[in-house]
């Protein structure tokens, strides 16, 4: 049995052959299907940049629900819950208030005035862990503005009853005032509130009111200011986070079939070179002893094409030059043949080169 060599491939028309065999369809199979995945979550993260405000459509924040139906007392407000309209009823706490500094309203800068209000009914929430047996819930309720300081600081609620219809404003972080008269913060903020009313339990945002009903109302009394409820969502747009992680998904896409190629043309490699044990018989191999001539300093890189299956420029021979297109008329190319100054005898001569360091390749083993 003459001795077996390695595969020998003819570049795309072989690599694609050697695609269709059983291992590199199954694999690409699997490459494909996640390469689906990924495409497909890309398209749902652009779906989710181009809509990011449905989930505050479906919420209808329009709507007007009862108060203790969305509201619990030292509970995190979630953020869907801003701008949402709620309806209510309670008293004021006149002495527990606050006066914010640095508030604009029509272009004219000046204070709010923030009052406590405690809901009827009003309800903690299941994970508060405090008991309000001897504490009051209320929440902080925006009564109106004024550019005077000292109107801020003398205006005062009524008591009795109150029915309002409000809007949910957002959570404000504490801010630092210690520059601040007495009475008056930075920011409505429900942790700095706690402080300063530690009888009262109170909630993870404040009112801003539409209406007030009652001889209590006290909403843009004593010189105070309506402030009208304002939408803090953004409305429409384009979620650049949710585009960046869509980018990412079809990223990883096409990595995926880059991976499966790069394997692929490695495979493809291996077997040219004669590297894979499965390109070979397994029952008969056989190992080559090169021998050189006397005095040869490399492998004849003929010789070594034969082995590898590999074109000879690509183990150091000179890379053969294409022939120039024949001259019209038929006639030989111009500079070549022996009237361009060639010489015919360097064929004879490299023929001669040939055979004078030419190589042995012995098999070593087989049947």
């Amino acid at each position: 049995m003459s001795p077996s060599r390695p595969i020998s491939l003819d570049r795309w028309s072989d690599l694609f052959r050697l695609a269709l065999t059983p291992k590199w369809l199954g694999s690409l199979l699997f490459v494909l299907i996640l390469v689906t995945c990924f495409v497909g979550l890309s398209a749902w993260q652009v779906d989710r940049a181009q809509h990011k405000n449905d989930a505050v459509d479906s919420a209808n924040v329009e709507e007007i629900v009862p108060f203790n139906d969305v509201m619990e007392a030292q509970a995190p407000m979630p953020g869907i819950l801003a701008d949402q309209r709620v309806s209510l009823s309670g008293h004021w706490l006149p002495d527990d208030q606050v006066v914010v500094p640095g508030r604009v309203l029509d272009g004219d800068n000046g204070f709010w005035v923030v009052t406590m209000f405690a809901p009827d009914d009003a309800r903690l929430g299941d994970s508060a862990g405090a008991d309000a047996s001897d504490k009051t819930i209320a929440i902080p309720v925006l009564r109106g503005f004024t550019t005077d300081e000292e109107t801020a600081m003398e205006s005062r609620a009524a008591e009795g009853p109150v029915e309002m219809k409000a809007q949910i404003g957002p959570v404000e972080g504490p801010m630092p005032g210690n520059s601040l008269p007495e009475g008056q913060v930075r920011s409505v903020s429900t942790s700095q509130l706690i402080n300063l009313f530690p009888d009262l339990l109170t909630y993870s945002g404040f009112l801003i009111p539409e209406e007030a009903t009652g001889d209590a109302a006290s909403i843009a009394t004593d010189g105070l200011s309506f402030v009208p409820p304002t939408t803090t969502r953004e409305e429409g747009g384009f979620d650049l986070q949710s585009a960046g992680y869509a980018i990412e998904w079809l990223i990883f896409a096409v990595m995926a079939l880059y991976m499966w190629w790069q394997l692929l043309r490695d495979d493809f490699v291996r077997r040219r070179l004669g590297s894979d044990p499965d390109s070979q018989d397994p029952t008969n191999r056989v190992e080559y002893v090169v021998v050189k001539s006397a005095g040869q300093a490399s492998i004849d890189p003929e010789v070594m094409s034969g082995l590898t299956g590999l074109p000879a420029h690509k183990h150091g021979a000179k890379k053969p030059r294409r022939r120039g297109r024949p001259a019209a008329g038929g006639g030989p190319a111009a500079g070549s043949g022996p009237a361009a100054g060639g010489n015919d005898d360097s064929t004879d001569d490299d023929s001669t080169n040939t055979n004078a360091n030419s190589t042995n390749t012995t098999p070593t083993g087989g049947n």
